[in-house]
């Protein structure tokens, strides 16, 4: 069986978090002919929690406006970034 390392890091504290975050979304649409019919290059300016939708804040001197984030990040790899209340609401444990 594999060991999992889950690992919660705050957003506002870790660049690449927030480089991760602020990737574009890239959408394709292909024909059956695997052709390209649709690209959509959609620039994101904000995180919002994976669980509430709710603004999070990715530096720190945007507290005030939103709410602190933390990333799950399980065996290396970003899973999902999640509000403070629902990290409480969630994972009880962490």
């Amino acid at each position: 069986m594999d060991a999992r390392m889950i690992v919660l890091a705050p957003v506002d504290g870790d660049p690449r978090i927030q480089e991760f975050a602020l990737r574009p979304l890239i959408i394709t649409t292909i024909d059956r002919k695997g052709k390209i019919k649709k690209f959509l290059h959609i620039e994101k300016h904000e995180a919002a929690c994976d669980l509430c939708r709710g603004l999070i804040a990715l530096m720190r001197r945007k507290l005030g406006e939103r709410t602190r984030g933390c990333a799950i990040i399980m065996n290396g790899r970003l899973v999902q970034i999640i509000c403070r209340e629902c990290r409480k609401r969630f994972w009880v444990w962490a």
